[in-house]
Formats: C-alpha cells, sequence, structure tokens
C-alpha cells in the first residue's frame, strides 16, 4: 500500500465519520424536539431490550455459562436401570460390587468416581442442624477436575477403611465454624460423636451435588457442605444387595457416548448374572454431566427465550409503526433535501442512524429494566434450576444487549427509513408540501399493528394455557392436611441400635401427642413430596401378580394417618400392638388395581422377597401424592414403623394453635429430651405443596408478564396510530360532521378502522397460537392445548382493550370543531 493510497483511505473515514457524527446531532436535535414521541419510543424500545436481555441472562447463567467443573463436557453420570422393576427411575444408582466392576473392566475413562448423598448433625451455639454431606471416593474431586481453595482434596490413601476420618467443608461452613481462617486446616470438626480433621476447604462454587443435579429426587439435596470418605471394606464393595451410589465419570479424549455406553452396557450384563435370579435385570445407562444438571430445564428456558422474543418483536413493530408515522409527517423535509439534491441512500442513512441512535439509548435505559427484573426473577427462584441465583448482567450479556438493540433499530428502522425516502416530488407540489403521506406508509402502519396484535395473541394463549394449568394443579386434592406441621428429626450415634432408634421415637411421638393444643402426631420414613421413596416386591394373594410386581411402601406410626388428615375408608388404623410385617393398611388406589369387585379387608398380600410370610389388610385409607402433585397416585401400603427404619424420621403433627406458637413448643421439648437432636426442615405441608408446584409457578408468572408487556406495547401502537390517523383526517372529519354526520358515526368511524386492524391480527394470531402451542403439551396440567376456554377469553379480552385504547381518539373525534378543521392544515 502506497503512501497515496493510504491518505485517501484516511481522508474517506475522516468524511464517513464527518457524516455520522452530524446526522447523530442532527439526529439527536429532532428526537429533542419530539418529546413525546421520543418517550413513547423509548419506553417500548427499553421494555423490548429490557426483557429480552433479563431472559438472556437467565440463559446465559444456566444454559451457557460453563459449570465448575474442568471440561463439563467430558463427564458423565452412569446409572443402571431395571426395567423388569415397576416403577423404578431410570436414574438408579449402581450397587458397590457394579461400580466396582466398571472401575476394573471400563476403558472408556479417564476417572470413574462413585458419591453417596447423606446428612450429617453439626452442633454449634447451642443449637443442632442438619448438613448435607456427601461420601466420596478418593478420586471424586479428580473427576471433576475441581480442586479445594485451600488445603487438600480426599485422596486414595484417605478412602479406606479406619483412615475415614478427615473431612473437606464448603465456603459456608468454613467462615461459619472457622470465621473463614485459612489456620482452619488440621482443626477438627464434629459430625454427630464422630471427630473429623479439616483436610480443605472448598470455593463457594462448588456446593455438589445439590438439588437439580438429578432428576431423582431421592438426592434432591440444597447444597453439600461436607465431603468425607467413602471408605468401604471389602465386605461391603463385594456386596450387590447392599449400599450404592452416584457414579460418575470422565471420558477419555476421542470417546464418545456411544462407545461408553455400549461398554457399560456390556460390562452390566456380565455383573448382571452375579445378582440373585430374583433380582437380575440391570442394565447400563450413560448420560451426559450436563444433559442431567440442566436438561429438566432447559426447553423451558428456550421457551420463556423464544416468548421474550415476540415481546421484542412486538417493541419493534411499535417503534418502527412510529418511525412510520412520524416519516410522514416529514415528507415535505424529505422531499425538500431530494429536491436539493440529495440521494435517497443518503436519506435512509440519516433516518436509519436516528434509528440506531434511538437503540441504543432505549437499550441503556433497558439495561436498568433487566437489573430490575433479574433480581425479581431471581427473588421467584423455584429451587430447582441450576445456578439461577447466580445470574447477572456479566460482559457477555452486555455484549448481547449492545448486538440486539443494533440489529433491532436496524430492523425498526429500515422499512420506515426506505418508505420515507420514496419521495415523489410531483405528488409533494401538488399537496403544497405541507402534509400527506403516501398510501404504501399506511399500509405499512396497518400491517405492523396487524403483526403486534397477532403476537400478543400467540402470548395471551401460551399464558392463558399455563395459568389454567396452575390453577388445575392448585385444585388438585393432594390427599392430607396442608396445615399439618411437617420436620425431620435425626439421632446421632449414641442411639446405635434399632431398638433405641425405635425407642427414642415412640417417646417424642408420644410425649409431642400430649403437648397443649396437639390434636394428632405421627412419624413416617418420608412425608410426602419430600424426595423419599421406597419400592417393594408384592405379592397379593387371589390376584394374577406379575414377575417383579413392585408397589409403594411406607412405615409409619398409628396416629401419623390423623395427623395428616389422610381419612380411613374402611376398616382401621393401626394400633399400638401391631407388629410390623403382619399387618398392613392400603390406599384407595391400590385397593382398585388390586381388588376390583373384591373387599381387600382381610385379605392376605406378601412385601418383599418370596419367603417372606403372608400378612393382613387391615385397613384402606385415602389416596395420597406422594412423589409430586402433577402425578396421579401411585398403589402404595403401608406398614407399622418398625426398629428397621434407621436413625432418621419425619414427624407429622396436627395443632389447633397458631404455628408460630407450635414450633417453640417442640423445639422445647426437644431440647428437654436430648439437647443434641437434630430438628430440622420445619415446614407445614402446604409449604411443601408451594415448593413442588415452585418451578410451574415461576414459568407461569414469567410468561404472563411477558404476555402483559406485549399486550400494553400493541395497545400503545394501536392508540398511537388510531391517535395519528385521526389528526390526519382532521379536515376529512370536519367537513363530515359540516355535513351532518352525528358524533357517534364519527366516533363508529374510528371504532371500525381500529378494531378492523384488531380482528385481523385476532385471525393470524389465533392461527398461529394453535400451531404453537401444541409445543407446550409437556407444560399443561390437564388442560388440551386448545383448551376452548383460553382459546374464547383471549380475543374478548384483546378486543375489550383495544376497544378501549380506541376510544380516547374517537372521542377526540368527535370534539373536532367543523369550522376550526376547515381551516386545519
Amino acid at each position: 500500500m502506497g503512501p497515496a493510497t493510504a491518505t485517501r483511505q484516511r481522508n474517506t473515514l475522516r468524511q464517513h465519520l464527518h457524516i455520522l457524527f452530524a446526522d447523530l446531532r442532527y439526529g439527536f436535535r429532532t428526537l429533542i424536539a419530539a418529546p413525546a414521541f421520543t418517550v413513547v419510543a423509548l419506553l417500548a424500545i427499553a421494555l423490548g431490550i429490557g426483557a429480552t436481555t433479563a431472559v438472556f441472562s437467565l440463559v446465559n447463567a444456566v444454559l451457557l455459562r460453563s459449570l465448575p467443573y474442568a471440561d463439563a463436557q467430558n463427564l458423565v453420570y452412569i446409572w443402571t436401570p431395571n426395567p423388569k422393576l415397576e416403577g423404578t427411575p431410570l436414574e438408579m444408582s449402581p450397587a458397590n460390587a457394579d461400580y466396582a466392576d466398571l472401575r476394573r473392566q471400563s476403558r472408556s475413562y479417564t476417572q470413574l468416581a462413585q458419591f453417596d448423598p447423606i446428612t450429617v448433625t453439626y452442633s454449634a451455639a447451642g443449637a443442632t442442624t442438619r448438613l448435607n454431606a456427601a461420601r466420596v471416593t478418593g478420586n471424586f474431586f479428580k473427576t471433576l477436575g475441581v480442586a479445594p481453595r485451600i488445603g487438600r482434596a480426599i485422596s486414595s490413601e484417605d478412602d479406606q477403611p479406619g483412615h475415614g476420618h478427615v473431612a473437606v467443608i464448603g465456603d459456608t461452613l468454613w467462615r461459619s465454624a472457622f470465621n473463614g481462617d485459612a489456620r482452619a486446616i488440621g482443626k477438627t470438626i464434629h459430625f454427630g460423636r464422630t471427630e473429623y480433621t479439616v483436610i480443605g476447604v472448598m470455593p463457594p462454587s462448588f456446593v455438589y451435588p445439590h438439588e437439580g443435579d438429578f432428576r431423582y429426587t431421592f438426592y434432591g439435596s440444597k447444597r453439600t457442605e461436607v465431603w468425607i470418605p467413602y471408605a468401604l471394606t471389602p465386605a461391603q464393595i463385594a456386596d450387590r444387595l447392599g449400599d450404592d451410589g452416584v457414579v460418575v465419570g470422565r471420558l477419555r479424549p476421542g470417546v464418545t457416548l456411544k462407545q461408553a455406553q455400549a461398554e457399560a452396557s456390556a460390562i452390566e450384563a456380565r455383573s448382571d448374572q452375579l445378582w440373585p435370579a430374583e433380582y437380575r435385570g440391570w442394565t447400563a445407562l450413560v448420560v451426559p454431566f450436563v444433559d442431567s444438571s440442566v436438561g429438566a430445564v432447559r426447553t423451558m428456558l428456550w421457551l420463556l427465550l423464544g416468548a421474550v422474543g415476540l415481546v421484542l418483536l412486538i417493541a419493534c413493530s411499535n417503534v418502527a409503526n412510529l418511525l412510520a408515522a412520524r416519516a410522514a409527517a416529514r415528507a415535505h423535509e424529505m422531499g425538500l433535501r431530494s429536491a436539493l439534491g440529495a440521494e435517497r441512500a443518503r436519506l435512509v442513512r440519516q433516518m436509519l442512524t436516528e434509528a440506531l441512535a434511538l437503540a441504543v439509548c432505549g437499550a441503556v435505559l433497558g439495561v436498568f429494566i433487566a437489573y430490575a427484573a433479574v433480581r425479581l426473577v431471581v427473588s421467584l427462584n423455584p429451587g430447582d434450576i441450576p445456578r439461577l441465583a447466580e445470574t447477572s448482567l456479566d460482559s457477555r450479556v452486555l455484549l448481547f444487549t449492545l448486538a440486539i438493540s443494533v440489529i433491532t433499530g436496524f430492523v425498526f428502522g429500515i422499512l420506515p427509513a426506505l418508505s420515507a425516502s420514496r419521495v415523489n416530488l410531483s405528488e409533494l407540489m401538488k399537496q403544497g408540501g405541507t402534509r400527506g403521506s403516501t398510501g404504501a406508509s399506511n399500509q405499512l402502519r396497518h400491517g405492523l399493528i396487524v403483526a403486534e396484535v397477532a403476537l400478543a395473541v400467540i402470548l395471551l394463549a401460551g399464558s392463558g394455557l399455563l395459568i389454567r394449568s396452575y390453577l388445575k394443579l392448585q385444585g388438585v386434592d393432594t390427599g392430607f392436611n396442608p396445615s399439618t406441621l411437617g420436620a425431620g428429626l435425626m439421632l446421632d450415634e449414641r442411639y446405635d441400635t434399632p431398638q433405641k432408634q425405635l425407642a427414642f421415637f415412640d417417646r417424642v411421638v408420644n410425649e409431642i401427642g400430649r403437648l397443649p393444643g396437639v390434636q394428632a402426631a405421627g412419624a413416617t420414613r418420608g412425608l410426602p413430596l419430600g424426595g423419599h421413596g421406597s419400592l417393594t416386591f408384592l405379592e397379593v394373594d387371589g390376584y394374577p401378580n406379575r414377575k417383579n410386581q413392585t408397589v409403594d411402601s411406607w412405615s409409619v406410626t398409628p396416629h401419623y394417618f390423623d395427623a395428616m388428615n389422610i381419612p380411613l375408608l374402611a376398616g382401621r388404623f393401626f394400633a399400638p400392638g401391631d407388629a410390623p410385617g403382619r399387618v398392613f393398611v392400603v390406599d384407595r388406589r391400590f385397593a382398585q388395581v388390586y381388588f376390583r369387585g373384591r373387599n381387600p379387608i382381610g385379605a392376605q398380600i406378601r412385601m418383599g422377597d418370596p419367603g417372606t410370610p403372608w400378612s393382613t389388610i387391615i385397613g384402606v385409607v385415602g389416596d395420597v401424592r406422594h412423589a409430586s402433585i402433577e402425578e396421579a397416585p401411585r398403589p402404595a401400603v403401608y406398614s407399622p414403623f418398625s426398629w428397621s427404619n434407621g436413625p432418621n424420621a419425619d414427624l407429622a403433627i396436627r395443632w389447633t394453635v397458631p404455628v408460630d406458637q407450635t414450633i417453640p413448643a417442640i423445639r422445647g421439648l426437644l431440647r428437654s429430651m436430648d439437647p443434641a437432636l437434630a430438628f430440622t426442615n420445619v415446614r407445614t405441608m402446604g409449604e411443601r405443596v408451594d415448593d413442588a408446584t415452585a418451578r410451574r409457578r415461576f414459568q407461569t408468572v414469567v410468561l404472563a408478564v411477558f404476555a402483559a408487556v406485549a399486550l400494553f406495547l400493541a395497545l400503545v401502537g394501536l392508540y398511537g396510530l388510531m391517535a395519528y390517523a385521526v389528526k390526519r383526517r382532521t379536515p376529512e372529519i370536519g367537513i363530515r360532521m359540516a355535513l351532518g354526520a352525528s358524533r357517534g358515526q364519527v366516533l363508529g368511524m374510528v371504532l371500525r378502522q381500529g378494531l378492523g386492524l384488531v380482528v385481523f391480527g385476532l385471525a393470524l394470531g389465533l392461527a398461529g397460537a394453535l400451531a404453537l402451542t401444541r409445543l407446550m403439551g409437556s407444560y399443561l396440567f390437564e388442560v388440551p392445548a386448545t383448551d376452548p376456554l383460553t382459546f374464547a377469553v383471549v380475543p374478548v379480552l384483546l378486543v375489550v382493550v383495544a376497544t378501549c385504547a380506541c376510544l380516547v381518539p374517537g372521542w377526540r373525534a368527535t370534539r373536532i370543531d367543523p369550522m376550526s378543521a376547515l381551516r386545519y392544515e
């Protein structure tokens, strides 16, 4: 490149920048000169871009931002489902022996680790709490590719029997127990009655495993704060009927998911032959780690991003309509500039520059709206969307906002710019160069209003279906009393025998039952909607039983049904003398499935292994939704609370006094019985129902807000169009009124014009909604995607509010003075 060429390029760039700055100065002057137009346009842009930025920030935090693990895309879970066992999920953890087989025989992984989420008791400041913890193998942290912020991770040497009394703790526990002191390494901490030496502290971002990592809710923990060695003995590793744990692996470079799946299936097929014959049928399932973490919410977030995209399109249409109306009013200016020699490209550039400046200014306001929206959305966090609490307006989100503002500025600016720059000088001179617009610009503005209405209808229909689903869900009979108080109770190592555990739980239930205001108190292994479950083999006398037939099984104390207000339909409840394994109570669903046309009371069933004794059904109770509010109750069997239930139990207490008096009374009683008891997760059953429906409530509220914004923007656009039309037709209206037209006829004329566009948009929108809402089938509950009520209410609502939007310009048209109108220019 020669000096002359470089000079020419610098001069060209300087000239372009000079023109750009001149266009910007002129554009800002024209925007300031029209404050009403500018404010309305900025509001529409800010709402559209702000909402889009807020939702993109959610998508960025949950789906796009890297997980806090090294090369997370190479991590996988290995599950071992058994299709022969009815009602079991796909996410079944491998038995310890199966994990040992996988680790010994597989060649697809650089690391293969196992962990088991548990709870531990921790006492501090006179209070005992329950912490989420995990037993992990020595390569757990290495598999995930994470390291402690201080200290070291658990090693293979730590993961040996007798060497397991070390712990890695989370950031929250580190700060509360050691005030964030780096000298915590090497100090001791007690979980229950066992002493552990702290060897490492994890960074704040690492709380794995936590709720949302698995769809298998038995492993649902809000966040993990303690990691201790698995330290299995050789006998525990060899026991296929013993414990199990979640298996996570890191694929070797070049190994595909398909190859890993084939290898795992072959290994599990061989391991399956080592199981007792009645338990065989295990298979292997290799699932990407990222898919398990975010797969359940990925579709929902993309749906919300698509919905907010429609809001942004409506905002663009709105601003384009305003610019088209403004361009029509500037026809004289464009004509004069064209007559003075301005090329059409130069006029288009000027108007596009104004549109882009408007878009960027609106985006700045939109960032503030997005910030407030993100704070609101995070406050609505249902708790089971991974990393939603980490949502922020980071650099990626701000770059997205800048890009979307430039794109939207071009989108809503190009059509009005092209329309306004198409000047017919002879026609302009005939009109006296004072006012008027081409028919093309009118068609453009009308078309934009139709598009806005159609998009608003789609959003309203979608949000209407979700609202209907949520209302249906709220009306579901859960089978229990929402005011019943539930809580978890965890014993420490002092209660080291099943007999001690059972005796203490019996004492707790009896003592609580004697407190003033208590109607009933009971205990169970797992309260409804608590993420617990228990499947047991079932055989029913006189029924054509299937192989590997299973049923939900719950262990409860005699007054549990009364405490939960579960009705007795036939027979009787448990009595204190009923022996575990000898009598059972079944629910209505069980009776319908296995005793159709027969009386279940007195019938014989066998639970567990084929060699167990037959037992008698003594009662039938109402159905309870244990696993989910949205899933129909499965057949369930209740057995008397027994010594085999372990050191954990959930209490159910029905009171006649307020909850704020209930909880202190229980805490005081338990403290007097044993100050070291961990009494946690204290909530009413109604609060548990709210938690179970939180994700549906979240998506319903967010989509409803978007629909409301879309409706508002569409109506603002319709109002602006009709106000402009009335102003433009002032002489015509004056002449009509001078010739005898009544105010009602003038009002009807305005309403017909506005509602005609609305009806056309409604027709297009309903057609689009009928097609698109079918994609929402998985998000609906007992409501069809073509719900007649929703598709009847949406048009009525839109017509009513559109009529209100047209009435104000129509009323102004009826107040026009014919004499003044004839002088209008």
